[in-house]
């Protein structure tokens, strides 16, 4: 199965021209800014390091996150191609993992493939060509991870139970919301001790005694890791996160409405079919108590958390796993589902499937024409302003992101003269660097940048005379060039 996973994930990346796509206007800034910290600034890779992990762990708790992108900083620069690929790779091993896990589990090949595709074939494909969200590293950990775990349980060789625990550590580490599968993961290890007898106290003691070791270092990992973020950092950083005081239960409302007609919607109707079809096998449906409760422990921690936003795009990771757990791992499995209802329920999986390789179609050509765009942009104005005093003035706030890359991708390139709009204040200044505090006028500037509206980013046009300006459009951007400048 390497090799179709291989395929399918490089196919994609490489057809659709994601690979290649260059800079974007969110994340990638934050490799050209280690890029400057070692070769502008001359700082030695450890002080990089700690600063990056340090300045974040005053808000997140993501501490191999930084470590591992000020690490990709360092070996390959801002040569996107290179960590494309890297990233591609971890989805290729994420899904053999998760088809391996699925294997493990009692899944013949077919269903063990349609598992792994269901878990990362959707809105959350961006993961494999955005190179800042961290959830494509984290599913490949968690697989890895499980994958070990159950070996263990089947053979009973301590080396996959000390191995998968490592893996579950550095998953940990990368991105919060997955500390949240590690109870699944124990629960998990007791559902596998009492398979086969009923659920009583005295066997789940007897479960909890069996596997004390596993369980209680998972357990402190998992307490520990919370207790940081709870008590240490502070939960008040996640503004996206957990339930709200201020938000109404209207306002929930609209914002999980508005998700189940966008990137829910597949999961939401065709779930819902399934469910109903496996709801007329009632009287054995009420004995998998044990498979609800598992599926459960991955999905509303999930909900929880992103209660404000709802789950879309790489959030739906790893939520998305306990709902491929439940109709594909235990729906396919389930022994009374045959005939013409397991005919219409693994229809409603290959055409979810479907549906969803149509979204990530979509998705990967608008990521790579939006990347081409964003490139074309900043090489033809680096062509414009290289080796003279033109200024360059940058207007996608509210997207500051966007305004750092143009910051720092300038500033590795030998540019300094870059300059920021504040549409709110009406304001032209600096914003960064040791000159953060100095203003300008729109008559000085050279060129100035913006989205148009072929871009998700944008949400208004600047409200500036433009006049004595030609416009030139790169995709998703529009560059406005003063008519002096340009016939220089």
């Amino acid at each position: 199965m390497w090799g179709f996973f291989a395929l399918l994930v490089f196919g994609v990346v490489i057809g659709m021209g994601t690979l290649t796509s260059g800079f974007h206007l969110v994340d990638d800034w934050e490799l050209a800014k280690y890029v400057e910290w070692l070769t502008l600034e001359q700082r030695s890779l450890w002080d990089c390091l700690k600063e990056a992990v340090g300045y974040d762990l005053t808000m997140r708790f993501r501490p191999l996150y930084y470590s591992n992108r000020v690490l990709m900083a360092a070996v390959f620069g801002i040569n996107l191609t290179a960590i494309s690929v890297i990233k591609a790779c971890e989805i290729v091993v994420a899904l053999a993992a998760l088809y391996y896990c699925a294997r493990q589990m009692q899944c013949n090949m077919a269903y063990a493939a349609l598992f792994a595709l269901t878990v990362m074939v959707g809105y959350q494909s961006a993961v494999w060509w955005k190179l800042g969200p961290q959830e494509s590293y984290d599913i490949m950990m968690f697989a890895i991870g499980f994958y070990l775990l159950l070996k263990w349980l089947r053979t009973g060789k301590k080396g996959y139970s000390f191995a998968s625990m490592g893996a579950f550590f550095l998953m940990s580490l990368y991105k919060e919301p997955f500390i949240l599968l590690l109870p699944f993961v124990g629960l998990y290890v007791l559902y596998e001790e009492m398979r086969g007898e009923s659920v009583s106290w005295r066997g789940l003691w007897r479960a909890v005694r069996a596997r004390a070791p596993y369980l209680l270092a998972l357990g402190v990992i998992f307490a520990v890791e919370m207790y940081l973020i709870l008590f240490v950092i502070g939960a008040n950083n996640y503004s996206y996160v957990g339930l709200d005081e201020s938000v109404t239960l209207e306002e929930y409302r609209q914002v999980w409405s508005s998700a189940l007609g966008a990137n829910l919607k597949w999961y939401a109707r065709f779930g819902v079919l399934m469910l109903l079809i496996l709801l007329t096998y009632w009287e054995q449906l009420k004995k998998l108590g044990w498979e609800c409760l598992l599926t459960a422990a991955v999905i509303l921690p999930q909900c929880i958390t992103y209660s404000k936003t709802a789950l879309e795009e790489r959030y739906l990771l790893p939520a998305v796993f306990g709902f491929a757990f439940w109709f594909v791992i235990v729906g396919c499995n389930f022994r009374p589902l045959s005939g013409k209802r397991r005919i219409a329920y693994m229809l409603c999986l290959l055409l979810m499937l479907a549906a969803h390789g149509r979204v990530v179609l979509r998705e990967a050509d608008y990521f790579a024409y939006r990347g081409e765009s964003i490139t074309a942009m900043l090489e033809t104005t680096l062509e414009q302003v290289e080796g003279t005093d033109k200024r360059v003035l940058s207007c996608f706030g509210p997207n500051l992101e966007g305004n750092k890359t143009m910051y720092y991708w300038f500033l590795i390139h030998g540019y300094d003269e870059v300059f920021y709009w504040n549409e709110e204040k009406q304001k032209i200044g600096r914003s960064y660097g040791p000159r953060e505090d100095e203003t300008d006028v729109l008559d000085n500037m050279d060129i100035v940048v913006m989205y148009n509206e072929e871009d998700r980013h944008w949400c208004y046009t600047p409200s500036l005379d433009l006049t004595g300006f030609t416009e030139k459009k790169c995709g998703t951007i529009t560059m406005y060039i003063r008519d002096a400048a340009q016939a220089e």
